[in-house]
């Protein structure tokens, strides 16, 4: 085979793949409909996929450089609070067979982290971690109205908290044995006041603040 007859079956050989694959892969042009049989046609078009570039749309109003207060956030990222921030660690000692509980006043969707535990306890305690209306929003909620979050028996609970309504909101212990403890609370987050809402011991109430 002379040299020219191999240029020539090269150059053919090299059109021929320009036309078939090389054209309706890359380009979109399909002269032959071969590359859309082959599935190359479908290679040229956009991809699908979403672009690598982020875009965020927020709920929130034009930016004002000289605005004081921004009154409108993003929803579930951010939550305004009246009151600054607050760390406490509260030793609650709980007499023999007692009972005490803990409350933090709290608006609506404020925020707090803790954790407790049991100092001196083998068997730790009952706790009831719930939440109670106030006193002035009591009507609006069925009589003696209160939500659990979490009960059981242990000696000790982390967890982080937003309360779903304005009112009372912490801990109930019972001690479950005859000795007695110290329930150490480590809190941070928002509240407007706290205090000790009761306290009894075997059975008998030594203290009951009304809310």
């Amino acid at each position: 085979m002379t040299l020219l007859k191999k240029l020539c079956i090269a150059t053919f050989c090299s059109a021929t793949i320009l036309i078939v694959a090389i054209l309706p892969a890359e380009y979109g042009i399909d002269p032959t409909g071969l590359g859309d049989k082959l599935g190359l046609l479908a290679l040229s078009k956009p991809s699908s996929s979403p672009s690598s570039k982020l875009e965020l749309s927020f709920n929130i109003g034009d930016y004002d450089p000289k605005a004081e207060r921004i009154n409108e956030s993003v929803q579930g990222l951010i939550h305004l609070e009246e009151v600054p921030f607050q760390s406490q660690v509260i030793d609650i000692e709980i007499e023999d067979l007692g009972e005490v509980e803990y409350k933090f006043v709290m608006p609506a969707d404020s925020s707090f982290v803790y954790s407790w535990e049991v100092l001196n306890s083998r068997e730790g305690v009952y706790y009831d971690f719930h939440g109670h209306p106030s006193s002035a929003d009591a009507k609006n909620y069925p009589d003696k109205f209160e939500m659990a979050y979490a009960r059981g028996e242990g000696t000790s609970q982390n967890g982080s908290f937003t309360s779903p309504f304005t009112g009372y909101h912490g801990f109930y212990f019972m001690n479950i044995e005859e000795s007695a403890i110290t329930v150490r609370l480590v809190i941070s987050g928002y509240w407007q006041d706290h205090q000790e809402m009761y306290r009894a011991i075997e059975g008998k109430v030594i203290k009951n603040v009304k809310f």
